[in-house]
């Protein structure tokens, strides 16, 4: 009897203990686009406007201060971070800083981010970052 009792305390502390944190290993999705806009020297005349290829975009986790994945941007400027859990979520890209254009400080864009739905899909407004 002893026994049964103990196997089901575990049970069921194993059973409360996995609960889902933010981060991979679900089925909802975050994705975007990143359009760069590139001017001259002094920041004041814009030369050219696109969805960048290839620039990297990085999603924090919850409430954490590191780095939980990097993707880079397609062809197009698009992005995609599959496999989420519910939770919550920083997404950002780095581009120049054109009030600081002396110190080649980078500028971080970033949103903030709820997943509150098992196969919610969000779409996020355009990065638009200087290079």
């Amino acid at each position: 009897m002893n026994r049964i009792i103990i196997i089901l305390i575990i049970a069921f502390a194993s059973f409360i203990s996995c609960k889902k944190e933010p981060g991979e290993g679900g089925f909802a999705s975050i994705e975007g686009k990143v359009l760069l806009k590139n001017y001259d020297a002094t920041y004041t005349i814009l030369q050219s406007e696109y969805y960048a290829a290839g620039e990297t975009v990085y999603i924090i986790y919850g409430n954490g201060t590191e780095i939980g994945n990097t993707v880079k941007t397609s062809y197009d400027g698009s992005f995609k971070f599959n496999y989420l859990n519910k939770g919550n979520y920083k997404i950002y890209v780095l581009g120049e800083d054109p009030t600081k254009p002396y110190l080649s400080v980078p500028k971080e864009e970033l949103v903030e981010v709820t997943i509150s739905e098992k196969k919610q899909k969000v779409v996020l407004d355009d990065f638009v970052i200087i290079k």
